[in-house]
């Protein structure tokens, strides 16, 4: 009995062992399961974002979450993560001597161009929630009132095709998240009725247009028009002012005016989801 009792009580210790050792820096084995420890040659060091799929890096479900007054290490401050596209991230204005390092997941750092000293952290989690705490929910392509009604219908104007309704193609930029759009837009049912009222579908494909044009365009006061070739209806969308709201999220005040048996005016604001879908509010 003392015999299988030390047996016993000696493998318990093996065990214990090789589960603390499959663990070097307390990070788990590796990228994948049973791969190699994190600082051998050819995987990011210990303690830091993983590399993911493609060569980005992005931080690990219980890593390191950088935060202003951090310093980026310099191996995450390269060209690649650099994003001049700021808008389409939905990110504010970087100020003289920073920039916007975007990486996997959508994770993004205003940083110091001589220093490395983080400025601002966006968080993908932490902006998601904050949409949802301001808007209630995530809008994705399924809400659009021109996908739910028109997408067995001719797409003249391309929209489907192209992408411009969120979700549809493709996905924002240094995200990996199903579902995610680039710079797509979302018109919910109650607000796209307002929006498109007596449009038909071949009228809403071309309106699509102009309405993506303009959110995107990053310029206020300039007239996006459109016309149906096949009616005359036609119609001008602009962005009346943009700003950010008091979550931080890029939002835009608009106008579209529809002249189809006579002339409508629909007033509204759009604001940008954390993953880069311009969503029509109200």
């Amino acid at each position: 009995m003392k015999r299988i009792i030390t047996a016993l009580l000696a493998l318990s210790v093996f065990v214990g062992t090789g589960v603390v050792a499959a663990q070097p820096g307390g990070h788990g084995p590796g990228p994948g399961p049973g791969g190699p420890a994190c600082g051998q040659p050819g995987l990011p060091p210990c303690g830091l974002p993983g590399q993911a799929p493609g060569g980005q890096y992005g931080p690990p479900p219980n890593g390191p979450r950088w935060s202003r007054g951090d310093r980026l290490p310099p191996q995450y401050r390269q060209d690649q993560f650099a994003v001049p596209d700021w808008r389409r991230n939905n990110l504010s204005p970087p100020p003289r001597g920073y920039r916007w390092m975007c990486y996997q997941r959508g994770n993004c750092f205003l940083v110091a161009d001589r220093t490395g000293v983080i400025r601002d952290a966006r968080w993908r989690d932490d902006r998601d929630y904050r949409w949802r705490q301001r808007y209630s929910r995530m809008y994705t392509y399924d809400d659009d009132i021109y996908y739910r009604e028109c997408r067995s219908r001719p797409d003249p104007a391309g929209i489907l095709i192209g992408g411009l309704i969120g979700g549809l193609l493709g996905r924002a930029a240094g995200d990996d998240r199903a579902g995610a759009t680039i710079a797509g837009i979302i018109i919910g049912g109650a607000v796209g009725a307002a929006l498109t009222r007596d449009l038909d579908c071949d009228d809403r494909s071309y309106a699509y247009g102009a309405f993506h044009q303009g959110l995107n365009g990053g310029r206020a006061g300039i007239v996006h028009r459109w016309r149906n070739p096949h009616n005359r209806h036609h119609g001008d969308f602009h962005v009346r002012s943009y700003y950010y709201d008091s979550y931080g999220f890029h939002c835009a005040n608009y106008r579209h005016v529809a002249y189809v048996d006579r002339r409508r005016q629909a007033d509204g604001r759009a604001c940008r989801q954390p993953d880069g879908a311009w969503a029509f509010l109200n």
